[in-house]
């Protein structure tokens, strides 16, 4: 009997080994099969383009990577073009000596370079926000316009739940990237309500009774149903962002006081006053510092901005794209 149960679990350990095995190979194929990357003065930089009409410089999240566009995808069907590179450490972009947020911007010219682009408007999303505020500041003759979203702007400590949590630790083990997060993509795609509870305790300041309220919210809607999905995948393999990932963190923690009062280009800021990953302080501190600088506070899923109540999140995306057209020649 016992021969039998260990030639069961045995199969099971090797069945599910291989279904782990191949999953891993679909989605790494997956992940740059809309990607081109070009030789730039920098370096190699992997990047997606999508849409047609001016040029919006998206400076992803953590994470993520490329496959971020989704975030901000609204805008190439607005009539714009949304060029999304991995940013340095992310995938095809080697990290190198290229971490610091001003380096992340000149990784970033090189790339308008090599591709011939003069003028763009800039959005940063998360973790993306001192690269694209850089940019802004580094090359103000090529920025039309900068978008805030989620963006962190100052010095940000992580959270209890984010350094402490068997999660968080987990993830943070480049020996067992690509497991956790297999284990974290079949969650977020098959027990989507159960996996989202995380995201209360980490990417919101609810408290478990509203961030639920706000699940069944985000779990109603098709589209953000699907979104939820999206990012499941946009966050796999992990292993190829872990650098971007590690040094994303040490940027958070060690960021400098940005000069944002010296930022020109006309900027919106659009922020969760429920953030638990980048606390709402972010964005009153740069609506505080950068001139003329238009703050839309809203409420949603916390740091996931775009969950939460629909028409808040078609009535922000439509203020990102009127904002844009009203600074970026057409």
């Amino acid at each position: 009997m016992l021969r039998i149960v260990l030639a069961v679990v045995g199969l099971v350990i090797v069945s599910a080994a291989v279904v782990y095995r191949r999953w891993l190979t679909r989605m790494t194929q997956r992940a740059s099969a809309e990607t081109q990357t070009v030789e730039t003065a920098r370096g190699p930089v992997e990047y997606d383009r999508r849409g047609s009409g001016p040029v919006v410089l998206h400076f992803h999240g953590g994470n993520v990577g490329h496959n971020g566009w989704f975030s901000v995808g609204h805008v190439a069907e607005a009539g714009f073009t949304l060029l999304t590179p991995d940013r340095p450490g992310y995938l095809g972009t080697p990290l190198a000596d290229h971490g610091s947020p001003e380096a992340q911007a000149d990784v970033a010219a090189a790339l308008l370079d090599a591709l011939g682009i003069d003028q763009v408007a800039v959005a940063g999303v998360s973790a993306g926000g001192p690269p694209a505020i850089q940019f802004a500041l580094r090359y103000p003759q090529r920025t039309d316009a900068l978008v805030l979203i989620a963006a962190i702007t100052q010095r940000t400590a992580l959270s209890d739940d984010q350094l402490n949590s068997a999660l968080g630790r987990l993830v943070m083990s480049p020996r067992l990237q690509d497991p956790a997060y297999f284990l974290i993509n079949l969650a977020l795609k098959l027990m989507p309500r159960l996996a989202l509870q995380d995201f209360v305790r980490t990417e919101t300041t609810y408290d478990m009774t509203t961030g639920k309220q706000w699940i069944e919210r985000i779990m109603a809607d098709p589209q953000q149903r699907q979104q939820v999905r999206a990012l499941a995948d946009a966050i796999v393999p992990a292993l190829p962002r872990f650098d971007g990932v590690q040094n994303d963190l040490h940027v958070q923690q060690t960021l400098e006081d940005l000069p944002l009062t010296e930022v020109g280009a006309p900027t919106l800021i659009v922020h969760s006053r429920h953030d638990g990953d980048v606390p709402y302080d972010n964005a009153t501190h740069a609506h505080a510092h950068i001139p003329g600088a238009e703050l839309l506070t809203v409420e949603q899923f916390g740091h996931m901005i775009w969950w939460g109540d629909p028409q808040v999140t078609r009535d922000f995306e439509a203020r990102i794209e009127a904002f844009l057209a009203e600074h970026v020649a057409m």
